[in-house]
């Protein structure tokens, strides 16, 4: 149960986070955001796609989406659409794509040397994937879509199973995050294409690759030697967005909640965010260990009100700004909140208040 000065603070988050996206628009660019509001680099006061999805996505985890004149909204869905490229790329991959020239334009191919000994595409490569999911996710989100399909994902048996055999699973992070971004393809995008039995087949592939991936004793997903356990918690968080997406359940559920409950997170963004969604995942497909999820979740709980700053927005870190997006520097970590954390930790807190079975929130759960 919450405490008095829980609900009180709640209610304070509530009331000014509303406020503090508002302060981060633009006016005169309806749909634009800015990472924060004080301490931007130049690349921060440029890149635009990025922030336009995660506001969008906060005003829709606080229930304001629904509550904006018609007009707004559909600006808004134009600005993000507007950065898909034409078909008319020289690489397949930037086909379709989502690019926003002030990020890939800074982002520059890895050389030959750099990459010698590492697996699955460079930095240049992942920015460009994640960022059309994003914008991809983010329209489906408010039941929108782009202006024409993505393409530049494998779409036969053989080509999912040779690219997900081609990441790096030792690092299960960013090849769950790869995963997670093919899943969220084949179920949006590749429909326009693909006869249904054809998707199912792609989506069963796919499936059945991570399923193979699991580990019985810690619910988390890799292969090699063990990874250090914020590693496994973090890509066991990318596996279970593509699961959701491919409408699979969770492995082990009941072991990956025993990983979690080992100890605290680290007091950043997505180290919160990313074991919450594991538990808060897990909880939905058992009820083990529920006294221990629910003392736990107010610890985290306790761990995201550090985070909240004075202007009434969360900070990325304790006390300070992100300053880095894609290998880009956007800011210069300011003691000020910023758009990324304040969406993080609204989402967490959303997932705490189910976890914790309250509703002094009221905000909506979104699919990442």
């Amino acid at each position: 149960m919450l405490s008095r000065a829980h609900k009180d603070w709640l209610q304070e988050v509530a009331r000014g986070l509303p406020a503090f996206l508002d302060s981060l628009a633009l006016p005169d660019q309806p749909g634009r955001y800015l990472p924060c509001r004080r301490g931007l680099t130049p690349a921060g006061r440029e890149v635009a796609l990025g922030f336009s999805c995660l506001a969008l996505k906060l005003a829709y985890t606080l229930g304001r989406w629904e509550a904006l004149a018609e007009d707004r909204r559909r600006a808004w869905l134009e600005f993000i659409r507007g950065f898909q490229a034409e078909d008319d790329q020289p690489q397949e991959l930037m086909r379709g794509a989502f690019l926003d020239p002030a990020l890939i334009g800074r982002l520059r191919p890895e050389p030959w040397w750099r990459r010698l000994g590492r697996r699955g595409p460079d930095a240049r490569t992942r920015a460009v994937i994640a960022e059309t999911k994003q914008a991809i996710a983010t329209l489906a989100e408010v039941g929108a879509s782009p202006r024409r399909p993505y393409l530049a994902f494998p779409r036969t048996r053989e080509a999912v199973r040779a690219w997900l055999e081609g990441l790096d699973w030792r690092r299960p992070w960013t090849a769950g995050a790869l995963a997670a971004q093919l899943a969220v393809f084949l179920r949006t995008q590749a429909p326009a294409v693909l006869a249904p039995p054809q998707v199912e087949a792609l989506v069963r592939e796919e499936a059945d690759f991570l399923a193979r991936l699991a580990d019985p004793d810690t619910g988390a997903y890799w292969r090699g030697s063990r990874p250090e356990r914020g590693e496994l918690i973090n890509g066991a968080m990318k596996v279970l967005t593509a699961l959701d997406w491919l409408e699979e359940p969770v492995h082990h559920p009941r072991a990956l909640t025993a990983l979690c409950l080992a100890e605290l997170p680290r007091p950043e963004g997505c180290h919160l965010v990313d074991l919450v969604y594991v538990l808060h995942r897990c909880a939905q497909e058992q009820r083990h260990h529920r006294q221990q999820v629910h003392d736990y979740a107010l610890q985290v709980l306790d761990m995201i009100r550090r985070h909240h700053n004075p202007d009434r927005g969360f900070s990325y870190y304790i006390g300070r700004s992100q300053t880095n997006y894609y290998g880009v520097d956007i800011a210069r970590g300011l003691e000020e909140s910023d758009l990324h954390g304040s969406l993080l930790l609204a989402w967490a807190l959303a997932m705490l208040m189910e976890l914790l079975e309250e509703d002094e929130l009221g905000w909506r759960v979104i699919r990442p």
